[in-house]
């Protein structure tokens, strides 16, 4: 099962500019494939909307053949519903397959992902500062 992770962490942005100066001095690939690190709750809910997540879903239990179909199983007006797979397919939930129809193309949603979870919570040990010291 490929689950997929928006991970709450506080004070991230300083870490990953440090992460970043370590990547341009060694060289070396720092990716995070199967989560989005966010430091604050708003732009977790940002990313998974309850429109999102139900085309997240929708995509896993009924695979539909195109996002027209997507849209029929939901109920939900084509134009919106473009805009929230395109948001998913940005955030590397799911791919867009483009296939032809005739002379019509038309694009199969496909989930890249089980499960999404949200995590959040204390920061690991590893990653908190050492307490500090009182000066005697």
């Amino acid at each position: 099962m490929k689950i997929f992770t928006f991970r709450y962490q506080k004070g991230i942005r300083k870490k990953v500019l440090s992460e970043m100066k370590d990547v341009i001095r060694s060289g070396k690939r720092n990716v995070h494939d199967d989560e989005m690190l966010c430091d604050s709750v708003e732009s977790i809910l940002k990313c998974i909307s309850k429109s999102r997540m139900e085309a997240f879903l929708a995509i896993i239990e009924h695979k539909p053949e195109s996002v027209y179909e997507l849209g029929q199983i939901l109920q939900k007006d084509q134009a919106n519903l473009h805009k929230d797979v395109k948001a998913l397919e940005g955030m590397g939930l799911i791919r867009l397959k483009s296939i032809k129809d005739g002379t019509r193309e038309k694009l199969k949603p496909e989930a890249l992902y089980d499960r999404v979870v949200v995590e959040m919570g204390q920061v690991e040990a590893d990653d908190e500062e050492p307490p500090r010291k009182k000066a005697v």
